[in-house]
């Protein structure tokens, strides 16, 4: 069964994570299907991608306790929103795990599962002032938290064309299993500077921001 977290930052904020593990099947009694939603979920041809759709949306609706039908649509960038609910929201996921951010405000969210790979592509990410503040003794733990803070900070600003390594900048951390780094973003005449949190569940690292 999910996790259902209230966040310290904001009052009414909530992060629902969710190891996979359930019956599909069962979970489909759950939802209430739109002819939309059924179109959607067949897209997902691949065995994990719609267990990822499916177990999201259903931790959607434990999260706003509800039985009404859920209208969630994306915008023209793809960030999610909801139609008949007032709340924003994130959602993301990653191997056996889905997360839901459900929040009064603008949102962002990632989950990953912490590999050893990420050092293979940490450069694309990390800019070389950032790469400094780097111990080596956490390495790994801290090019994970540069690469989901930097995509809850991209799924915030929610309008697609960031890079990484020039758009998106982490404040020095020390690496913790659970803390928070100011961050900010930065394009063109656009600036906002946020706290980005984070917390380590199982092998897996969560990170949101709100504002």
């Amino acid at each position: 069964m999910p996790q259902i977290l209230d966040l310290p930052t904001r009052p009414g904020s909530k992060l629902g994570v969710w190891k996979i593990a359930e019956d599909p099947e069962e979970l489909k009694g759950r939802l209430q299907w739109s002819e939309e939603d059924r179109l959607k979920f067949e897209q997902h041809t691949h065995g994990e991608r719609s267990k990822h759709w499916l177990y999201s949306r259903v931790l959607l609706r434990e999260m706003l306790n509800t039985d009404q039908f859920i209208d969630l649509q994306a915008d023209a960038f793809g960030k999610p929103y909801l139609i008949n609910f007032p709340k924003n929201l994130s959602i993301s996921h990653s191997a056996d795990m889905v997360a839901v951010m459900l929040s009064d405000v603008n949102c962002g969210m990632d989950i990953q599962i912490m590999r050893a790979s990420i050092e293979k592509v940490a450069h694309k990410f990390i800019s070389l002032e950032e790469w400094k503040y780097i111990d080596e003794s956490t390495r790994l733990e801290q090019m994970f938290l540069f690469w989901c803070c930097k995509e809850a900070l991209y799924k915030y600003y929610g309008r697609k064309n960031l890079e990484f390594r020039e758009n998106l900048f982490l404040h020095p951390f020390a690496w913790s299993p659970e803390g928070s780094v100011k961050g900010h973003i930065s394009k063109d005449d656009y600036f906002m500077e946020l706290e980005v949190c984070w917390k380590m569940i199982e092998n897996y690292l969560v990170v949101w921001t709100e504002g």
